[in-house]
């Protein structure tokens, strides 16, 4: 028996997968689509911001979505983790996973760029933004756009559909 399928024979993943209760799968999903309005909804508004919309409200006050955005983070860092043990074999075997998690590593090094080239820097003052951080702000829509749409496609295309 590979690894996978020792994985998705523990306790933990039969629960997740099977469980007759919404504690289990429409739980770990409903948190993981909650991290992700979370997470990826308030960097859009940050990147929008960076962009030109609402120019009326200060860059400073971006900073302090950061932290909200984290915690979004962290939500679907720990669901998506379940999700996986949901279904190891099917998921770790599916290329689409790990394009996914390439697109989500660059959307992240987007929002760190945008918080370290803009909002932590003298700019904030000021509120002109530098055409690079105008640049990360159309990368990261774009990223998101991309690892929420192949994300959905990892539900129906499997490994063995590519």
């Amino acid at each position: 028996m590979s690894l996978l399928e020792w994985i998705s024979q523990t306790a933990l993943s039969t629960w997740i997968r099977e469980g007759d209760t919404v504690w289990a799968y429409p739980m770990v999903i409903t948190l993981h689509s909650a991290g992700l309005a979370v997470m990826v909804g308030l960097s859009v508004v940050v990147a929008l911001r960076v962009l030109g919309v609402a120019r009326a409200l200060p860059l400073a006050a971006m900073r302090s979505l950061y932290p909200m955005m984290w915690f979004g983070f962290g939500v679907n860092a720990i669901s998506g983790v379940a999700l996986i043990l949901a279904d190891p074999v099917g998921m770790l075997t599916n290329p689409l996973l790990f394009v996914k998690l390439l697109l989500i590593a660059g959307a992240i090094g987007c929002i760190v760029g945008i918080e370290r080239r803009l909002l932590r820097s003298p700019v904030l003052q000021t509120d002109l933004v530098p055409s690079s951080s105008k640049g990360l702000a159309l990368v990261l829509r774009l990223l998101w756009a991309a690892a929420t749409t192949v994300g959905r496609f990892t539900a129906y295309i499997g490994s063995d559909s590519l």
